[in-house]
């Protein structure tokens, strides 16, 4: 009975996997804060149209900060619009960015902002630029938007 219950479980769970799967994508960046950083994350897209999309994000930053290797976490939104244009905000324990930017269908991220310091260690501060690459893991994603023929 166990291993019947275990499976209806599983199959009931498999529709709810799919669709988060559907919305997510890897992300994979550079920036520059003040420093050198490489990013690696997840992002979720929150609603449904291709008009607009807002996203959140949790990722971890890679950079040297005296001669160590740091691994800091990050939480980002973006807000893109079917114009491309892009708005955001990024936290992380040493600053606040918001930023401005460009989205390409969500697939890249071209983006500048501005470090605001939170910490009495200002390792991440000053203007900063970057590009994101979204990779999503299905093959027919909702993440992406998709471009409207008229």
């Amino acid at each position: 009975m166990k291993l019947y219950s275990f499976l209806f479980l599983l199959l009931f769970n498999f529709p709810v996997t799919a669709q988060v799967l559907n919305k997510t994508s890897i992300n994979l960046a550079y920036r520059y804060t003040g420093r050198n950083v490489l990013q690696a994350g997840l992002e979720f897209k929150t609603n449904d149209s291709s008009a607009q999309s807002l996203i959140a994000g949790a990722s971890f930053l890679y950079t040297r900060i005296n001669r160590e290797n740091k691994f800091l976490p990050e939480v980002s939104f973006h807000y893109t619009n079917i114009k491309g244009q892009l708005f955001g905000v990024s936290l992380n324990p040493y600053s606040v960015e918001p930023r401005l930017g460009f989205s390409l269908f969500n697939l890249m991220y071209l983006n500048t902002g501005y470090a605001l310091p939170i910490h009495k260690e200002k390792y991440f501060k000053g203007i900063t630029f970057g590009i994101q690459f979204n990779i999503a893991p299905v093959k027919s994603s909702q993440f992406y938007d998709h471009l409207k023929m008229m």
